[in-house]
């Protein structure tokens, strides 16, 4: 499942994507056509997993172990009818996995999602 549509830019610490699949009536996430705030996670671990690919030049299997301080600013994320942009920092890198801070923000800016997010890779 593919959920980012572009990368805006990245660096070896910070990555900044964007999309509109939120918007998908075909969205995998979508239940009873309605898509969850909590699924801004999972926007976040996709944008964190395409840092590290782009770092590492491989895809690397792995795991969201933990998510921490996780603040949600909306209610509901249907209610969101432009792009979502996810900015993500790596924060610790270590042999098997990371630690990322990331923000996910509407089109204008107004801050939706801020969080922590360890992920854990299953293999070198």
């Amino acid at each position: 499942m593919m959920l980012i549509d572009q990368v805006d830019s990245w660096s070896d610490k910070h990555i900044n994507c964007s999309t509109q699949s939120h918007l998908a009536t075909d969205n995998p996430l979508r239940l009873d056509n309605s898509l969850s705030i909590m699924h801004l996670i999972e926007y976040g671990a996709q944008s964190m997993a395409i840092h590290g690919g782009l770092l590492s030049g491989k895809s690397s299997p792995g795991f969201l172990a933990a998510v921490r301080g996780a603040h949600f600013h909306i209610n509901s994320l249907d209610t969101i009818s432009g792009s979502l942009h996810i900015k993500a920092s790596a924060e610790l890198k270590i042999e098997n996995g990371a630690v990322y801070s990331f923000r996910i923000t509407d089109s204008q800016d107004t801050l939706l999602l801020d969080a922590r997010a360890t992920v854990i890779h299953t293999q070198p």
